[in-house]
């Protein structure tokens, strides 16, 4: 991953392939570093990131939130299942 521009602003270009890239943007971060709020180059893709496996009410109003003022269509996002027990 690199910086598209200063290194104090969480957007990044990103490969996982060889010379594709992808762009990255940080758009919401709790201050706490709980959860955080990634869209891709369009607003086709959002990530809804949470270190809880299922965050708590306020956190994910607080995402569905950040995604609607980015006019996301928060009625198409896929919530994987956390259930898997990693014992």
């Amino acid at each position: 991953a690199w910086f598209n521009g200063p290194a104090d602003v969480a957007s990044l270009k990103v490969s996982f392939f060889g010379p594709f890239y992808g762009g990255y943007h940080v758009a919401a971060l709790d201050p706490g570093y709980r959860w955080a709020v990634v869209v891709g180059p369009d607003k086709d893709y959002l990530w809804l990131l949470s270190r809880d496996k299922q965050p708590v009410p306020e956190a994910k109003s607080a995402l569905l939130a950040v995604a609607a003022k980015l006019d996301v269509a928060t009625e198409k996002l896929i919530w994987v299942s956390q259930d898997r027990d990693d014992n």
